[in-house]
């Protein structure tokens, strides 16, 4: 009966297995030739895997998900499974969450975050997402707007032309997936560096990620990521040792001192734990 007692919880927590995070910065190849989709079904389970994709960002998600399932299907997934999470009672529905349950992945579309975080957060499907994402090694994906929502502090609004000011970037509380994190998608494309700097100033225990378009980072929770895609992924060490943020106006140019920035090309990779930049001979060759 001790022995029991002792390796109880040991077999506990073996059985508990941390999910991943595969976001992407808008603009994927929609193809089975596409190396971003094709690596997060891959993650998923390759033709084991069952997704559960959410059109809940955009305003008219039939078309896109549709897209997606064309996609999904070519490259031979078990199974897919579209909810356009339509209003906030669509997250409680039965049925939707019985489909989580068996899902190996759930893919965000694009479209705003906003609305997406207004949909899902607090309900029975998104605490579910996260207890299984933590426990039960799912996959979350998402691009453009579905993955700028994954983060902890998302960005919402803000001009491509900004110059280092609090108004150049309107921020929102995410769902939290990735803790201490904010994602920006389609970063190089639009020219939003601005507004990741700006988010420093307000939010200096952040960690800032750009992700350039049809490019990807696979994130293995509080341990590291790898980039996949044609682009680059920027990281921003918001841990800045100075900031006026406090003192100034918001239209005001903001100072910063010592923001690190690191510029991660496909196969490169980040350890979250030492923040520190990862060359693709440190990295696990399968990515696991």
């Amino acid at each position: 009966m001790t022995a029991t007692r002792a390796t109880t919880p040991r077999r506990a927590a073996a059985r508990r297995r941390a999910g991943r995070l595969v976001l992407i910065g808008g603009g994927e190849e929609r193809s089975p030739d596409g190396r971003v989709l094709r690596h997060l079904v891959d993650v998923a389970g390759g033709r084991r895997a069952r997704i559960v994709v959410c059109g809940g960002a955009s305003g008219e998600p039939e078309e896109t998900m549709q897209e997606y399932r064309r996609v999904f299907t070519r490259l031979h997934v078990a199974e897919v499974a579209l909810e356009p999470l339509g209003d906030r009672t669509a997250g409680e529905a039965p049925a939707l969450l019985g489909h989580l349950e068996h899902a190996t992945a759930v893919f965000f579309t694009g479209g705003d975050q906003l609305r997406l975080v207004s949909l899902l957060g607090g309900t029975a499907f998104g605490e579910r997402i996260q207890e299984r994402l933590q426990t039960a090694g799912l996959v979350v994906a998402g691009t453009s707007a579905g993955a700028a929502a994954v983060s902890a502090t998302m960005v919402i609004d803000g001009p491509s032309d900004g110059t280092v000011r609090r108004t150049d970037v309107e921020l929102a509380p995410g769902l939290g997936y990735w803790r201490d994190t904010v994602v920006d998608t389609h970063f190089n494309q639009r020219g939003r560096v601005s507004r990741l700097l700006a988010t420093f100033a307000s939010n200096p225990q952040l960690l800032g990620i750009g992700l350039d378009e049809d490019t990807a980072v696979d994130v293995e929770l509080g341990r590291r990521f790898r980039v996949v895609g044609c682009g680059a992924a920027l990281v921003f060490d918001g841990r800045v040792s100075h900031t006026n943020a406090a003192e100034v106006a918001r239209e005001s140019v903001l100072a910063l001192f010592d923001t690190r920035v690191h510029v991660l090309p496909d196969g490169y990779g980040f350890d979250l734990r030492r923040k520190r930049p990862l060359q693709p001979r440190q990295l696990p060759r399968t990515g696991g």
